[in-house]
């Protein structure tokens, strides 16, 4: 639960006026009925007892504990406890007519325990702003570890792109120059978007698509490439910013490794119930030595730490392979 300022200090003066107020009332009353006619019932009454227990509580927080001189809070300390020595001693009196060791030690111990137990009342409420602190610190922890995840991919994504860059260039291509263009329009998506939280996913299929363009030209515009979408896609379906890619990333990676007619890569996005359903499949050859455990690169680990901390409870990311195939699911619920 988050609190905000305002509130904290509403609770801690709502707390300590009503605890006061309590206190004060019952002493002010046990005052009225007891004096002057029995003095010793006062002293030992619950009124009495309650009305310590709480100077002791509050002036262990706000006084005893904030003193750096240490035989000073040695000897406050040792003056609350003969303090609640003395009372279990009349207590006993009073009930037995006698002062019984066993008797007045239960009595004090039972005392010393209210005692702490208010000082805890009284620290927990007062702390409330600190633990307030620790959820937003936490929180913090938790955004600033998502963005340097975040950011890890972009140099990722960037040396797979300029390596397709330079495989264009050796081969003059023709297209070269619309490559970069591409490229241009992708990496201010990287800037200006990336940083926020979440993004529409229209945004994250279109930068998918550029990069489905790109490959085409590196690898031909016959090239076996496909994009499908099901569903109706609209600007209110949000996501995280580049988690998709790194999947179509890993495909075009291991499954157009050579230029082989049969290679192919398929992506299919599917949305039932605000449920995404993305799923990316890509050829195998036999002559390949890639297989599952050989393709938990960065990329992938990266991406299951990114899911675990934004849709921990909201995803799922499964891979399956035959001989001929490689496909990774995943699954996202976007709200």
């Amino acid at each position: 639960m988050k609190l905000s300022n305002k509130s904290i200090r509403s609770i801690k003066i709502t707390f300590n006026v009503m605890f006061i107020a309590i206190i004060t009332f019952e002493l002010v009353r046990e005052t009225f009925f007891s004096i002057p006619e029995d003095w010793l019932f006062f002293l030992t009454s619950d009124a009495v007892e309650n009305f310590v227990f709480a100077l002791i509580a509050y002036g262990l927080y706000y006084y005893v504990l904030k003193l750096k001189d240490l035989w000073k809070k040695i000897g406050l300390v040792s003056l609350f406890i003969f303090l609640l020595i003395g009372l279990a001693w009349l207590k006993d009196f009073r009930i037995h007519d006698r002062i019984e060791f066993e008797q007045s030690f239960e009595y004090f111990t039972s005392f010393l325990g209210q005692s702490l137990l208010f000082y805890l009342g009284i620290y927990f409420i007062n702390r409330l702003e600190y633990l307030n602190r620790y959820k937003k610190l936490e929180k913090e922890l938790y955004r600033a570890k998502e963005q340097l995840l975040r950011n890890q991919l972009h140099p990722h994504f960037l040396f797979n792109a300029f390596n397709s860059l330079y495989s264009l260039s050796l081969k003059n291509h023709p297209e070269t120059s619309d490559y970069i263009l591409k490229l241009s329009s992708m990496m201010r998506y990287l800037t200006d978007e990336t940083h926020i939280k979440k993004v529409p996913l229209v945004k994250e299929i279109d930068f998918i698509k550029k990069y489905i363009d790109i490959e085409k030209m590196r690898f031909g515009k016959d090239s076996s490439i496909q994009l499908t979408n099901v569903g109706n896609i609209n600007d209110e379906e949000l996501i995280a910013p580049f988690l998709l890619i790194t999947l179509v990333e890993n495909a075009f990676k291991h499954g157009f490794y050579t230029n082989s007619k049969d290679a192919f890569v398929t992506i299919n996005v599917n949305i039932e119930n605000k449920e995404l359903l993305f799923t990316v499949e890509n050829s195998l050859f036999k002559k390949q030595h890639f297989q599952e455990s050989n393709r938990k690169g960065k990329g992938l680990e990266n991406l299951k730490q990114r899911l675990q901390l934004l849709y921990p409870k909201n995803s799922s990311l499964k891979f399956t392979n035959t001989e001929e195939t490689y496909t990774a699911h995943l699954k996202i619920r976007l709200h």
